[in-house]
């Protein structure tokens, strides 16, 4: 998590260094982000959340071209009665509790389809790596396994600008990890209800 902070900062700093000399200034939004569990997520644990939120950061190259990073978490809970767990020669049946955690960290690029009025709709992409964390609770048998994926994030959304320095959005995310031999690969899609705030030096 120390190398996510540091990266984070680092991008940030650059971001707003650069947004002095070239840029038209940055968007800061953040998010709560109910998500819905897709794939093999849903496969695992099946529950919608409300345990999420995330942080962007866009320096906006024109009043409709930005880029920008985002990091984010997202927390899942279950519970699954009548289930089998498995651990060296020992297995046993009963209820599980499940629970995923996952952390992207992601570069990203907007673009904003008008610029004129205060409703203003945006599309965005954006890669990076995501951390994935499984956990299954069973009495006193414990499982957990976490791994770092890479992955990609489509979103469609709109700002609405309240004020020259401040607006409101909201907007879909679909996330989608790639599998390796740890955790399969996993998917989620986040509605995001945040607070933007607005710096333009133009």
């Amino acid at each position: 998590m120390k190398t996510y902070i540091y990266l984070l900062t680092f991008s940030l700093v650059t971001f707003l260094g650069l947004n002095e000399s070239l840029g038209q200034g940055n968007l800061i939004m953040i998010n709560y982000a109910p998500t819905l569990p897709l794939g093999n997520t849903a496969d695992f644990t099946s529950n919608f959340t409300g345990r999420g939120g995330n942080f962007e950061f866009y320096w906006m190259r024109s009043n409709q071209l930005g880029i920008g990073v985002e990091i984010g978490s997202v927390s899942f809970k279950d519970k699954i009665p009548d289930r089998t767990f498995s651990s060296g020669t020992v297995t046993i049946t009963g209820t599980q509790f499940r629970g995923q955690a996952s952390t992207p960290i992601l570069v990203s690029a907007m673009y904003i389809l008008t610029d004129k009025g205060k409703l203003k709709p945006y599309v965005s992409i954006g890669a990076g790596i995501m951390q994935n964390t499984q956990r299954i609770d069973l009495g006193i048998f414990v499982q957990q396994v976490s791994s770092r994926h890479f992955a990609f994030k489509p979103e469609l959304g709109a700002i609405y600008q309240i004020s020259d320095y401040v607006g409101i959005k909201l907007s879909g995310k679909y996330y989608q990890s790639v599998g390796n031999n740890t955790i399969d690969s996993q998917s989620m899609l986040g509605i995001n209800l945040g607070f933007v705030m607005i710096n333009f030096n133009n």
